[in-house]
């Protein structure tokens, strides 16, 4: 049976077999590393704000893991894996208590080569990951626009996609993922290694399907990139502009259009001069050596530029925002800086009929209850575009998921596929609505009992009591 999220665990009896794992029982500490950003949900928000482990555990190598895995596997201790708790979704939320697996302090540099690719533990932060590459000659082909804050383990376990998607695809697209190691949760550990496709078993499955302690990924060459702002009086314009970008050749690492109801947090990170009020607005990162290419493509489409600066100058100084992070999630956590009333949906606008379902959501939805955000990606070979749209909902929670039901069945008739991040399952929300029957398998071979971030992944039934 799953495990009930009322029992009590012994957590007396776990301490006792470890005695030099460093733990966190501060309750404080316990609450606030329980947490991620499941508050953009004014749903989640409501049903797991109280959620939280019963203590959380700090092991710093590989052998501390599978300690830790091997008593909870025998005291029947659910574990939770976190790593910086930049999820929006309650991932890493602990439903049921038991034990909270900070991995932080799992963040060895193994190798990094431009040949080889980068091999870190799963605790090691996005922007150490990065400076790793950069040191060896490459650069991290993907990252979230969580860089500075994300770790590697978090975003490969957790993440879709992000910054660098629109040249490489997402995270479970063929030679995004080269390796994974993993610690299983029974009385006796196995450490398995995964490598390329198999490393999907454990991705986006928000660590329900093994604990990763190494992840390897492949570098792409060093650019020298600018951050780019352009600026449009149309929305479909801008989108239309967005479109040619990502089909241009001009190799953009990333290209997100933002209607001016979804850029209103934006003049706080870039200023009114990069983002004037009312604008739809461009933002992305390009090589160096387009920027005529890119105005004139621009000007072609009603545009103008108003941000062309050295992008890694921009991330080194405190004073200033990077363009990347205005993308992908973090501009709905600009704009809640101006209105907390708004939250996100994500969709999926197809390739061959992206601009149709652009436009479609925009005059149907679009304005004020659900501000357009696109995040243009290279999806199965084809060029899409994420739609991470800012939303607005009623107040009142009932009305909350009627109103969200309505607006994702009005998409999925439209053939727009929506992933619903108002729920914190696997299933739920994805756009298939189901797990994928390997990553089902690989659960049963590496959690029998059940006990890894116990209901997120709602389909699965432990083989062992």
């Amino acid at each position: 049976m799953p495990e009930s999220p009322h029992r009590r665990h012994d957590i007396a009896a776990l301490k006792a077999a470890l005695p030099g794992l460093t733990l966190v029982e501060d309750p404080a500490l316990v609450k606030q590393r329980s947490r991620d950003f499941f508050w953009f949900s004014p749903i989640l928000d409501r049903e797991l704000r109280g959620k939280a482990a019963d203590i959380v555990a700090l092991p710093r190598d590989e052998a501390e893991v599978v300690a830790l895995a091997a008593a909870c596997a025998r005291l029947r201790i659910p574990v939770t894996l976190r790593g910086a708790g930049t999820g929006t979704y309650g991932q890493g939320v602990p439903e049921r208590g038991g034990v909270l697996l900070d991995t932080t302090a799992l963040d060895r540099v193994v190798f990094a080569d431009p040949a080889r690719g980068l091999r870190a533990g799963a605790g090691i932060r996005m922007a150490a990951a990065e400076q790793a590459a950069l040191a060896a000659g490459g650069e991290l082909r993907i990252h979230p626009s969580t860089k500075r804050m994300a770790t590697l383990g978090g975003f490969f376990c957790g993440g879709s996609g992000g910054i660098g998607s629109l040249l490489w695809g997402g995270l479970r697209e063929s030679g995004n993922m080269q390796g994974a190691r993993v610690v299983t949760l029974e009385e006796t550990p196995r450490v398995l290694e995964l490598r390329d496709a198999d490393c999907n078993l454990v991705n986006r499955t928000y660590g329900s399907s093994g604990i990763v302690t190494e992840v390897e990924v492949p570098l792409a060459s060093r650019r020298d990139w600018r951050d780019a702002v352009a600026v449009f009086g149309d929305f479909m314009d801008a989108a239309r502009a967005g479109d040619a970008l990502a089909r241009s050749g001009l190799g953009a690492k990333f290209c997100d259009v933002l209607e001016d109801t979804a850029a209103i947090g934006l003049p706080l990170a870039l200023g009114a001069e990069a983002v004037p009020s009312g604008t739809h607005v461009l933002i992305a990162m390009l090589p160096a050596e387009h920027q005529a290419e890119f105005a004139a493509l621009m000007a072609t489409h009603g545009g103008r530029v108003t941000l062309w600066a050295n992008s890694h100058g921009r991330e080194a100084d405190p004073d200033a925002t990077p363009v990347y992070e205005c993308a992908w999630g973090h501009t709905t956590l600009w704009a809640r800086k101006v209105d907390r009333s708004l939250t996100y949906i994500q969709m999926l606008n197809v390739p061959g009929r992206l601009l149709d379902c652009v436009e479609w959501s925009w005059r149907h939805f679009g304005g004020r209850e659900m501000p357009i955000h696109l995040c243009f990606i290279l999806y199965e070979g084809e060029v899409a575009a994420n739609g991470t749209h800012l939303l607005r909902l009623p107040v009142e929670a009932a009305a909350a998921r009627v109103r969200l039901q309505e607006i994702i069945a009005a998409h999925e008739a439209a053939g727009i596929p929506v992933a619903n991040p108002h729920v914190n399952t696997v299933e739920a929300g994805s756009r298939h609505k189901r797990v994928p029957g390997d990553q089902l398998g690989f659960k049963a071979e590496v959690d029998p009992h059940g006990l890894l971030n116990p209901g997120k992944m709602e389909s699965y039934v432990p083989v062992r009591p």
